[in-house]
This record gives structure tokens, C-alpha cells and sequence, in this order.
């Protein structure tokens, strides 16, 4: 019994020994929290050391010019105050802007010269005093009104609060392992505490936003690429883009297909640029999201190209597409002539894969006599129901033929895009301004809302975020601005051609026939039910492209028209 009391006082003799030594840690700890007089005025000099710095520049002058005029001669100050201007000169190229650079200088050259001044004649000699502190003064001017020295401060001071900040985000734990100031905020790379995920981090870019004071929607985070435990934190303290891009034009580029298209300008003040070679491109938003500048860009790179014909659908009566219609190869503003056009892309398709398989090739490569075509289509969603399985069928396979399909639509929900898989087949994805925050996953596909993938926060017409296998990370651009003079220019110098070609087709040399008259022939005798693109073809013997621009003559003359994929003689020349 007596041993096992032992047990227990050397027991509690441990225990009192250990509240004792944490008892003296705590109360060291709060004496250290509440440092002297001293210690509370180093540590306002320290904190604000870069608002002070032309003060401790002044105090610096003085102090060294008065060693420098008690321990050396006037040879040996000259000397030390050309190495140090050259020395300065030198350190002041790492600036990027020729204004801090030039600062950087003159306030060099100024000080050295005091300095060497001070150093002969001694500091305190008339009138160096008063040169000094009036030259000090307006050399901190300019210093203390710096815009990106203040940003640059304002993130250190964040960087070391950050610790006690992240504790009301939800975020205790984390620390910010680096940062980056630039013109328009800061990039921060924050390293998370040990069993918390990036996408935990994206959710709370609201109470980010909310601890560190900064206005609605300006700051994003993104998981980083390396570490799942890493998030990439960007604060935008100005918005880049408040300023919209003029188009700058082709400049010496030539526009091809085969080459990205600029839509816009990023954040970062990058270029912008998409594929749509053998990519379907899907482009949604709400009404004055901007949709209509976005096809605008896209226009204007595929109507100057030579290896591209460029189809559009409007339904909106052509009030979007109309001042391209010159430029177009064909344009259906109407669900019947919309049908027709699919009906024939369709057809195009076919033609164009069975020409793959004749020449044993599996792809397409556009060039100026084999174009590749983009069907563009406004107002998806208007579409008649006999016109979604077409589309879901170019979408499957219109890939290897160079046959894409560019949609814009408000919502892209399964309904307006079909039962089939015309969604998914979607490579290229664009996401302006949405009201909803389920919009945004109907644009870009399940999950890119909890991923940082946000556009209900845009406020700007043209904002968007381009989702593509060059584009993986949610980077805010804006789309180029066209104008109505700069679209009429375009057309103006890129008309697409109309006229029928003169010279036969080579393969058919041959026929001496009038293949206008063939064709006349043909859509007289084909009665009400019409004749299908193909025979035509097959009766005319020459191309699909040379019986499209005849039959969009004679449309335009209003002797034909289209119905259910096929072509007829119209009204009362069915009796000629």
C-alpha cells in the first residue's frame, strides 16, 4: 500500500513539475507580447520603414560624411563617391520602368554629390544643411506618392499578418510561401496546412476577399498545378479590364485556320488565342453578356482565310450575322433555310469522307483549294427539333473532315443542345457573364464553379473564360472590340465569291452539255418533292461547290428553294 502512494506522489510531483515550467513559458511568452518603450518605437521605425526611408537616407548622409571628413582625404572621398554613383547606376537597371530607373538615378547623382560636399567640407558647413533637407523633401515627393512602392508594402505587411488573418477565413494554418506585385494587384502562392485541399481553399475566395478588406469578386484562387496542398491566391486591387482592346487587325499575320484565333486580351495583358481546327466551339452567356463581340473576333480571323468557308446560322432574322452576309459563303436566317444549310453541311461531310477514303487518308488538311468549313450558329437555341440530329451528327464527325461547328447560346442546358452528344463534343468552351451559378457548369462542364471556374461575379460586356486543352487555368479576359465600320471593312475586302466558275471541272471535260441548263432541267423535273444535292451533282457532273453557287443564284433570283434538305424549282417556272 505504501508503495503504490509512492507511485502516486512521484506522480503528482511530475505533473506539478510540468504545470510549473509551462506556467513560466506562458508568462514569458505574455512579457515578450508587451515589449518597453523601446522595443514598441524599433518596431513602429521597422514597420514603416519604407515611408521613413528618406528620412534614414538623410540620417545616412550625415553620419558617413562626417566619418569620411574626419578619416580621409579629399582624393579618397572623391574616389569613394564615384564608386558609389557608379555602383548605383549600375544597380538602378534591375527597374523595368525608364521613370523608376531615371528617379533612382538622379537621387544618386544628387546624394553622392552632397555626400563628397559634406565629406570635404564637413556636414554641418552652410549652406549643406538646408540643401539637404529641402532636396530631401522633394526627393520623398515622389518616392512617398509611388503607387507600386505602396502596393509593394501593403502585401508585405498582408504577408506577415497573414497567419492571424487566415484564422477568420477559415484558413488557419496557412502562410504565404511568395508574392508577386504587379501594376493592377498580386499573385500570392499559399501553402495550406497538412490536410486541406485546394478545392476547400477556392470555396472561401469570398472570405478572403473579406479578410484582407478588397472589393466584391477581386480575388481568385486556383489550385496550383504541382501541389495538391498549394493554392494560387490573385488580387486584383484595379481592374485590367475596365479598358476594352481595340482589334489591332492581322498586322503582317495571314489569317489561316490552321492558326489560333486572337479573341481578346487576358488579365495579364496577354493575347488571348483559340484553335478551332478540328475543334467545336461552344460560346454561352446571358443577353448583353457580349456574345455577338465574340463572334465578331472570330469572324474577322476566318473571313480573311483562305483555307476556311465560313456558313452561318441566325435566327434572329440576321440582325447579328446580316453585315457579314457578303462574306459568308451561305446564310440561313430563317429554322427552314437553317435545316437546308445542315441538311447540306451533312452532305459536305459525307462527300468529304468518302474523298478521305479514296485517297487513303484519315484527315483533312485544309489548304486554299481544300477549305475546311465552319458553320457558325447564332441563337442555338431557336433551332427546330429536325435540325438537332444533324448537328449531334457533324459534331461526331466532323472532326477528321474539317467541318466545325461554332455555337453560341444563352444556356446550354441537355434540352436546347439535344439528347445526343453535342455538348460533350464541345472542345472549346467560353463563358461570359451568367446569373447563376449552375450556368457556369452548364457552359464548362460539372465541377468548373468549385474548381475557381466563375463568371457570375463579371460585370463587364465581353468578360469571359475560355476553358480549352491551352487554357486549363481560370484567367479573366476580354474580348476585342469590332465596330460596325471596322466589320463593313472586312466584307468590303473578303467578298466571298458568287459567281459560277467558267472553266469546266477537270474531271468532267468531257460533257459539252450546258451544265446550267442540266441544272434547270433537273430542278423542273424533280417536281414539288425536289432533288437532293448530291443528284444534282451526279446530273450536272460538276462540283457540290459549283451547284451551290448556282442554286444560290437562282435562289436569290427566287426561281428555286429549298425544302427538307432538298432543292425545287419555284412557283410557276415548275411549268416552263
Amino acid at each position: 500500500m505504501a508503495r503504490v502512494q509512492t507511485r502516486d506522489q512521484r506522480r503528482m510531483s511530475r505533473d506539478m513539475r510540468k504545470m510549473r515550467r509551462y506556467m513560466r513559458k506562458s508568462i514569458h511568452g505574455k512579457t515578450r507580447e508587451r515589449p518597453g518603450i523601446v522595443g514598441a518605437a524599433a518596431g513602429i521605425f521597422w514597420t514603416y520603414r519604407s515611408e521613413l526611408a528618406p528620412i534614414y537616407t538623410m540620417i545616412v548622409l550625415t553620419f558617413s560624411a562626417s566619418v569620411g571628413h574626419r578619416l580621409w582625404n579629399a582624393g579618397v572621398i572623391i574616389l569613394v563617391g564615384l564608386f558609389c554613383q557608379v555602383g548605383g547606376s549600375v544597380a538602378a537597371r534591375r527597374y523595368d520602368r525608364r521613370s523608376e530607373r531615371g528617379y533612382a538615378r538622379t537621387v544618386l547623382f544628387l546624394g553622392c554629390g552632397w555626400w563628397v560636399a559634406g565629406a570635404i567640407a564637413g556636414p554641418g558647413h552652410a549652406p549643406l544643411p538646408t540643401i539637404l533637407l529641402l532636396g530631401g523633401a522633394c526627393a520623398a515627393i515622389p518616392w512617398w506618392a509611388h503607387r507600386r512602392r505602396r502596393s509593394r508594402v501593403r502585401v508585405e505587411r498582408t504577408i506577415r499578418a497573414w497567419p492571424v488573418l487566415a484564422e477568420d477565413a477559415g484558413l488557419a494554418g496557412s502562410r504565404v510561401m511568395s508574392a508577386v506585385v504587379d501594376a493592377f494587384g498580386y499573385t500570392a502562392r499559399v501553402a495550406l496546412r497538412r490536410g486541406m485541399s485546394a478545392r476547400t481553399a477556392i470555396g472561401r475566395a469570398d472570405e478572403i476577399a473579406s479578410m484582407l478588406g478588397v472589393r466584391p469578386n477581386s480575388v481568385r484562387v486556383t489550385a496550383d498545378p504541382d501541389r495538391e496542398d498549394h493554392v494560387i491566391v490573385r488580387v486584383t486591387e484595379s481592374d485590367p479590364l475596365a479598358r476594352v482592346a481595340p482589334w489591332p487587325g492581322h498586322a503582317d499575320i495571314t489569317p489561316l485556320i490552321t492558326r489560333p484565333i486572337p479573341l481578346g486580351v487576358a488579365e495579364d495583358g496577354t493575347v488571348v488565342a483559340v484553335s478551332l481546327l478540328r475543334r467545336h466551339a461552344l460560346i454561352g452567356g446571358v443577353v448583353g453578356s457580349g456574345k455577338s463581340g465574340l463572334v465578331n473576333a472570330i469572324l474577322a480571323s476566318l473571313v480573311p482565310a483562305d483555307d476556311v468557308r465560313v456558313w452561318g446560322i441566325d435566327l434572329k432574322g440576321g440582325m447579328e450575322l446580316g453585315p457579314w452576309e457578303k462574306a459568308l459563303g451561305r446564310l440561313a436566317t430563317t429554322p427552314e433555310e437553317a435545316v437546308t444549310l445542315l441538311s447540306e453541311a451533312r452532305d459536305e461531310l459525307t462527300e468529304r469522307a468518302r474523298d478521305l477514303a479514296a485517297r487513303a487518308e484519315r484527315t483533312w488538311h485544309p489548304t486554299s483549294t481544300r477549305q475546311a468549313l465552319v458553320i457558325l450558329i447564332d441563337e442555338f437555341a431557336e433551332l427546330p427539333a429536325e435540325a438537332l440530329d444533324i448537328i449531334d451528327s457533324i459534331a461526331r464527325l466532323g472532326r477528321a473532315v474539317a467541318v466545325t461547328l461554332v455555337i453560341a447560346t444563352q444556356r446550354p442546358t441537355q434540352e436546347v443542345m439535344g439528347n445526343g452528344a453535342t455538348r460533350s463534343q464541345m472542345d472549346v468552351r467560353v463563358a461570359l457573364r451568367v446569373r447563376e451559378r449552375g450556368d457556369t457548369d452548364l457552359i464548362l462542364g460539372s465541377g468548373a464553379y468549385k474548381s475557381g471556374w466563375r463568371t457570375d461575379g463579371f460585370t463587364l460586356a465581353g468578360a469571359f473564360l475560355v476553358l480549352d486543352p491551352e487554357h486549363t487555368t481560370p484567367l479573366p479576359n476580354r474580348a476585342y472590340l469590332i465596330t460596325d465600320d471596322t466589320v463593313a471593312s472586312i466584307v468590303e475586302k473578303h467578298v466571298a465569291p458568287i459567281a459560277l466558275p467558267p472553266a469546266p471541272d477537270k474531271q468532267h471535260t468531257e460533257q459539252s452539255e450546258d451544265p446550267q441548263r442540266v441544272l434547270w432541267t433537273a430542278l423542273i423535273d424533280a417536281g414539288p418533292d425536289g432533288m437532293a444535292v448530291r443528284d444534282l451533282v451526279t446530273a450536272t457532273g460538276r462540283s457540290r461547290r459549283w451547284v451551290y453557287y448556282a442554286l444560290q443564284q437562282l435562289q436569290a433570283a427566287g426561281r428555286v428553294e429549298p425544302i427538307d434538305g432538298r432543292w425545287r424549282a419555284a412557283g410557276d417556272d415548275t411549268h416552263e
